[in-house]
């Protein structure tokens, strides 16, 4: 084997120059030549395609760095290169300084006297004189206002509660107009005396409601309408919340449907709960359901039925067995027919609905159903039902309730009149007497405001208005005049009330003004 630094040092090998090394590539591990590129090709492949060998650093005119050149690892540091010490108080400069701002130099101000420049340079303006004034333009220059001598003051002229002593020279000025404030009613004065700066306050319910006025619907339940009035609904007389809901058209009738609220009291709790037409239980309507209890007391029913052998019975019809024969006869799957000999066959009897109707009070309402002359066929001893329905006009009601509607009993040989007798009253639709009662709220300021200063006269509060019906127009008129010793510097001023009530509610009329002594 040859000794390797025994052979001379080449000292610019290229890449086309061979070295020895070992193949490992199978076990007998033979020696080979190999070319310095084809190695660098594969540390390339192994490690990346190329790698910066060397960083170098540069200063610029601001920045310097330093920390370079940088062959194998290091670090590179950034720093101002500028002069001076950074504060608080210090700025870069563009000369790359740092220093303070500067006070010195030309602000570049420049002042004009009528359009000619006096210097562009200024430090400082002083304004003196007798009525001189400044102003700024848009381009912050600034004008100098030196009036005239003949625009100064002459003369003094003295207005309206002002006097002077003499128009020119040392003048006096003296307040001959208002020199004090004197509260009025429902006034207090900040100071009292009503001389120099007077607040003036308002005592009249500053700030408060002066009535409270029920509406539709509602009532006072407690206390007065000018003193702490309480509200509540009304149940009662034409102003209930049902009654004048329906006078007003704002509630119209109206059918309610199954899925339609209704309010109760219930009585376990004491608590108003609400329910639909669709959840009310029949046990919660005792009457009803004895009604609908006794329409079925003699009703066959099949509810009973589990079999799916044969169709359901629906009906039961009786018959002859000659009829059920005929060959134009096509029987129900759902219908049970009882036949009997036709030689057992009876022969019909007729029974008429004869009515005598006692009804009093009008004709303002409709008789249907089974009505006078209908009739009934069957076999004698047949039970027969007469119904008649009794309907009121629109605006009417029964004030009685109508009897013998129904008529039942067994059919006769031969047949006959089955008698009937209905009585009852009809009549029109209650109606209540509405009544606007008036209230007078009065806010008449100034001394004598508390009614020592005025009368009232024409329809003053209690007076009434009414009328019976379902509506009523009403219009008071109330007067207010001055009494000896007074006058109204301003008013009095009227809201007169008027308008239409569906309801007995109270109304307001309100009157304002500003009395005076005389």
């Amino acid at each position: 084997m040859a000794i390797i630094y025994s052979y001379p040092v080449e000292a610019t090998p290229t890449t086309s120059d061979l070295l020895l090394g070992t193949s490992i590539k199978n076990d007998s591990n033979p020696t080979k030549t190999y070319t310095i590129a084809s190695l660098a090709s594969l540390v390339t492949a192994n490690s990346g395609t190329g790698t910066v060998t060397n960083v170098a650093t540069a200063n610029s005119t601001f920045i310097n760095i330093t920390g370079g050149p940088i062959t194998n690892s290091g670090t590179l540091t950034a720093s101002l290169s500028a002069t001076g010490t950074p504060s608080s108080t210090t700025f870069l400069r563009g000369d790359n300084t740092w220093a303070p701002a500067t006070s010195t130099g030309s602000p570049n101000i420049a002042v004009l006297n009528e359009g000619s420049s006096i210097t562009t340079a200024v430090e400082g303006i002083n304004f003196t004189g007798a009525g001189v004034t400044t102003s700024v333009g848009s381009s912050n220059d600034v004008t100098v206002n030196i009036p005239s001598p003949t625009s100064a003051v002459s003369s003094l002229i003295e207005g309206t509660g002002i006097s002077v002593d003499q128009a020119t020279g040392d003048v006096t000025i003296t307040n001959d107009g208002v020199t004090s404030i004197v509260a009025g009613t429902n006034i207090s004065l900040s100071p009292p005396s009503g001389v120099g700066n007077v607040v003036i306050n308002a005592l009249n319910n500053p700030g408060t409601v002066q009535s409270a006025i029920p509406g539709n619907g509602l009532q006072l339940d407690s206390g007065t309408l000018t003193s702490n009035p309480t509200l509540g609904v009304e149940y009662d007389g034409s102003n209930n919340y049902i009654l004048v809901g329906k006078n007003s058209g704002a509630t119209p009738a109206t059918v309610p449907t199954s899925n339609d609220y209704i309010a109760f009291n219930q009585l376990s709790s004491g608590n108003v709960k609400s329910s639909t037409f669709a959840t009310i239980p029949a046990s919660a309507l005792p009457l009803v359901q004895q009604y609908i209890d006794t329409g079925d007391a003699n009703t066959i029913k099949n509810n009973t039925d589990t079999y799916n052998t044969t169709a359901k019975v629906n009906k039961i019809v009786t018959l002859t067995d000659t009829e059920y024969a005929d060959p134009g006869f096509t029987p129900d799957p759902n219908t049970l027919y009882i036949a009997i000999l036709d030689a057992n066959k009876c022969t019909p009897q007729t029974m008429t609905l004869n009515t005598t109707n006692n009804i009093t009070g009008g004709s303002n309402y409709t008789l249907s159903g089974d009505t006078n002359g209908a009739t009934y066929e069957g076999c004698e001893g047949e039970e027969f039902t007469f119904k008649t329905i009794a309907t009121p006009d629109v605006g009417y009601y029964f004030s009685t309730p109508v009897t013998g509607l129904t008529v039942t009993g067994q059919i006769t040989n031969p047949g006959g009149n089955a008698n009937q007798t209905l009585a009852g009253v009809i009549a029109p639709d209650p109606t209540f007497a509405i009544t606007a009662t008036l209230l007078v709220v009065t806010d008449i300021q100034g001394p004598g405001g508390d009614g020592s200063g005025f009368t009232l006269g024409g329809d003053i509060t209690g007076s009434t208005s009414s009328t019976t019906g379902t509506s009523h127009a009403y219009n008071f008129t109330t007067t207010c005049t001055a009494n000896a010793n007074y006058t109204f510097t301003s008013g009095p001023t009227y809201a007169q009330a008027s308008g239409t009530l569906n309801g007995s509610q109270t109304v307001v009329t309100t009157i304002t003004g500003t009395l005076a002594l005389t």
